[in-house]
């Protein structure tokens, strides 16, 4: 798990969705105990959300699932200025 700035967490999700045809990346705060996840497969993504809110969206594109993203993170992480960054 790489622990990355708020303001990074946008180019490290461009850089792994880039490499791989199919991820699953996860962000979460320093608790862990609220957490952002992101599926890719192929050209399809998928948004869950646990923790403040429960959110799960699909059949999403890539534009729509980076806005939702820096929205969310707002909501989920307010006083976060390091966010925790997993992909698999």
């Amino acid at each position: 798990m790489k622990v990355v700035s708020r303001t990074a967490v946008r180019v490290q999700l461009e850089k792994s969705f880039k490499a791989y045809s199919s991820c699953h990346a996860t962000l979460t705060n320093y608790k862990q105990d609220r957490r952002i996840d992101i599926i890719k497969n192929k050209d399809d993504f998928v948004y869950r959300e646990s923790g403040f809110e429960r959110i799960r969206k699909k059949n999403l594109n890539k534009a729509k699932v980076m806005n939702l993203v820096q929205k969310q993170m707002e909501v989920e992480f307010p006083n976060s200025k390091k966010i925790y960054y997993l992909i698999k």
